[in-house]
């Protein structure tokens, strides 16, 4: 049984956000919400206090990076997946687990790996 969580997905490309949108909208008893930006993503963080952030790490006016830095200090619990097409497994991998759980996803795999990687989050946080 899917456990009910709120999702928020960051990223400045439109395409890329709805895309992940539909993709996350088909799990039963998950509420996706949007942000386009850093600053957008740190608001919606501090209002629906989301159980995971799946965020792009490169974006115009603050990046993926600082706000999930900022989001461990507000909000701990919020897990965080982060996303980019931009650099290598290991230097993304590297990133991630500094500022997050070591989640890091590229763009291209998410069809595939980002569902498996947010229920592990949600049953790691439960």
């Amino acid at each position: 049984m899917p456990i009910p969580a709120t999702i928020l997905v960051v990223d400045d490309q439109p395409l890329v956000r709805n895309t992940i949108r539909s993709l996350l909208a088909e799990q039963a008893n998950w509420k996706v919400y949007e942000a386009e930006n850093g600053q957008e993503a740190l608001d919606r963080i501090r209002e629906l206090k989301p159980h995971v952030v799946v965020m792009d790490i490169i974006m115009p006016d603050i990046n993926g990076i600082e706000v999930a830095y900022k989001t461990r200090l507000r909000v701990p619990e919020t897990g965080i997946i982060l996303m980019s097409s931009h650099y290598t497994r290991e230097e993304a991998d590297g990133l991630a687990r500094v500022f997050g759980e070591g989640n890091f996803i590229p763009k291209s795999e998410a069809g595939k790996v980002l569902i498996p990687a947010i229920n592990r989050l949600l049953c790691q946080n439960s």
